[in-house]
């Protein structure tokens, strides 16, 4: 199965995800209510402007990023 590391910035301290999750795939989040707030948050723009989410796989490929 697959890993995913979920790193996070806000606003200049980056917090990187060392450990990562193994997923079947990116919609299997592990807390399904924050995952879907999160995707609602990010769909309707409305992450704050200093807060980014970056999303890699086990080789570091970024697979997905948040911004604005």
């Amino acid at each position: 199965m697959p890993r995913y590391f979920f790193h996070h910035r806000i606003g200049d301290r980056m917090m990187w995800d060392a450990v990562g999750c193994e997923l079947p795939d990116l919609g299997m989040a592990p807390d399904p209510d924050r995952a879907v707030t999160l995707w609602m948050d990010m769909i309707e723009g409305r992450l704050q402007p200093d807060r980014i989410l970056v999303i890699t796989d086990e080789v570091g490929k970024v697979l997905f990023v948040t911004a604005r």
